[in-house]
C-alpha cells in the first residue's frame, strides 16, 4: 500500500507549506528534497497517477473529463487583456507579470461573467 495523498503533501518532501495550493512551486527549481525523493509519477514528482506498469489506466480519461468541464465553464465567461503592460521574467522558466515591479506570476486577463449565463 502506498499513501499517495501522504506523499503529495509530505512536509518532509515539500516543506512546511505542503498543504498550500502554490503553482509557483514549479516556476523555480524544485528543492533537493523533492528531486532526490524519486517519486514515480507522470507529472513533476507527484504520485497522483503513479507511473510505469502500474500507472492509472484512467489517466487520459481524467484529462478528457477536465477538458470537457473547462469547455463548459469557460463558455460562461468573457476574457479581456489587462490594461497594464506585460513584462516577461526569467527564473528557470519564463513567466509574465503586470508591470516591471511584479515579483510573482500574475493573471494578465480580466475575467467577467456573461450576462444571463447563470
Amino acid at each position: 500500500m502506498v499513501g499517495v495523498m501522504a506523499c503529495n503533501t509530505s512536509k518532509t518532501i515539500w516543506g512546511d507549506d505542503a498543504y498550500e495550493w502554490k503553482p509557483e512551486r514549479w516556476l523555480s527549481p524544485l528543492p533537493n528534497t523533492v528531486s532526490e525523493a524519486h517519486i514515480p509519477g507522470i507529472y513533476s514528482n507527484l504520485m497522483t497517477f503513479l507511473g510505469g506498469g502500474r500507472a492509472c489506466i484512467g489517466f487520459k480519461f481524467s484529462q478528457l473529463e477536465m477538458k470537457v468541464v473547462l469547455s463548459l465553464l469557460l463558455s460562461n465567461f468573457t476574457f479581456e487583456l489587462s490594461d497594464k503592460p506585460i513584462v516577461w521574467n526569467v527564473a528557470g522558466v519564463r513567466y509574465p507579470t503586470m508591470g516591471k515591479d511584479g515579483r510573482k506570476p500574475q493573471m494578465l486577463l480580466k475575467v467577467g461573467l456573461i450576462k444571463g449565463s447563470v
